[in-house]
């Protein structure tokens, strides 16, 4: 761009003006009495600008504060206490109706100068919330409608704003298909898994402890994780989707033995199993599917299995990572003051239903095969997430312009949206 302004938005293109939110925004304050035969839907704004959701559907009895709002497609509601922290977005038209307290703010925009897809691409990409000052010793933000008027924003043409709007929302379109994919590859895999091993009351295979399948059961190390020392070190954060990260650019390290490296150093095929965790997470688990580019240890509120020579590793960690086998495993936890504990012998006593080491190698060359998609499609979703970002923050502040060959083929839509 040729030139840019500072503003509160951030810097943005000199040839486009900055105006005040309040100059295209105005408050809508519709307030409706509760009644308790009624059902009404409910919305909330996500933090994070990660827009507006349903939050429920409840009859009127259900609702302590008679007076609420109600909410029109297309406004902006904020959230008093929540703007803080990203607590915007738009309302989308199957909310058209719902209520919110009145702990909320709605605006009506005049979309004679304001298109809704780039306003939105605005708020998510934080412009908005970047504007919320916390005052006060306790960080409260003191959100009010006038505060919200105040927010300086960037006001390019109506044809330039659906044109920057198209091209973002060519790669949003992009995220949600890759998105859908992962859910169904996902949802394919524990399907092909329960199909294998068969329900709980009626498994298709002989039932046996854990503990009869594995030659190693072993606690991790207990030593500081202050990342001063020369060894990485894999914690409850290094297990995520079945897998675990051994990528050491990425580890904490820790100084240890040459004795605890023999005794706790990482393997491929190795499954670790997060032990010590709060009620949602304990039991996670994950394998290490390629050798560690160096030594690697790991810490003592993980357990690590190694299996026998009859056992499949990778067939193994898929059913621990069967939603219904989480679920039964989590019922074993023991809670303790913050977190809750799956000790070894537990974990060992667990049983599930062990096919013949040829059928788990035949499942486990499916499952991996599946897993390897799923691995290529959220690299390709972190890329497209990055793209996104990248792309919002040059075409939003008009530190790059589109060429008005693009610009040009929105002129007549705006022109009668205007």
């Amino acid at each position: 761009m040729s030139g840019k302004a500072f503003t509160r938005f951030g810097p943005v293109a000199a040839e486009w003006p900055i105006i005040r939110l309040r100059e295209v925004i105005r408050e809508r304050v519709s307030w409706i009495e509760i009644d308790d035969s009624t059902h009404y839907h409910r919305v909330t704004a996500r933090v994070r600008n990660q827009g507006v959701e349903p939050r429920d559907k409840v009859p009127g009895s259900y609702i302590k504060t008679k007076r609420q709002k109600l909410c029109r497609a297309d406004d902006l509601l904020v959230a008093e206490i929540d703007a803080k922290v990203g607590g915007f977005g738009l309302i989308p038209i199957e909310s058209d109706g719902a209520i919110v307290s009145g702990h909320y703010f709605l605006f009506e925009i005049n979309q004679s100068r304001v298109v809704l897809d780039w306003f939105d691409h605005i708020i998510r990409d934080g412009r908005l919330h970047r504007q919320v000052d916390a005052v006060g010793s306790t960080n409260y933000a003191a959100i009010r409608p006038r505060d919200v008027g105040a927010f300086q924003m960037p006001l390019p043409a109506l044809a330039e704003q659906s044109a920057i709007a198209e091209v973002l929302g060519v790669v949003v379109e992009a995220i949600a298909k890759t998105r859908t994919l992962i859910e169904a590859l996902v949802e394919s895999r524990n399907e092909l898994t329960r199909d294998f091993q068969g329900s709980e009351k009626q498994p298709k295979w002989h039932v046996q402890a854990i503990g009869s399948l594995v030659r190693q059961c072993q606690y991790g190390l207990s030593i500081p994780l202050d990342g001063k020392g020369t060894v990485p070190v894999l914690r409850m954060p290094d297990i995520g989707d079945g897998k675990v990260n051994v990528d050491v650019r990425g580890l904490k390290s820790t100084d240890v033995t040459p004795a605890e490296i023999a005794s706790c150093s990482i393997k491929k095929g190795d499954i670790l199993f997060n032990r010590t965790n709060s009620q949602a997470l304990v039991g996670k688990t994950g394998i290490v599917r390629h050798d560690p580019s160096t030594e690697v240890v790991f810490a003592s509120y993980l357990i690590r299995l190694v299996v026998k020579n009859s056992v499949n590793p990778y067939w193994l960690n898929a059913i621990l990572n069967l939603p219904r086998t989480q679920e039964r495993l989590k019922t074993l936890a023991t809670p303790g003051v913050s977190q809750w504990n799956i000790n070894s012998k537990t974990l060992k006593r667990f049983s599930i239903a062990v096919p013949p080491k040829a059928e788990q190698d035949s499942f486990a060359d499916l499952y991996e095969t599946i897993e390897a998609r799923l691995t290529a499609e959220r690299a390709k979703l972190d890329v497209l997430y990055q793209t996104q970002s990248s792309l919002a923050q040059e075409l939003l502040s008009g530190r790059v312009r589109l060429p008005d060959s693009i610009i040009a083929r929105h002129r007549g839509k705006a022109g009668q949206a205007a």
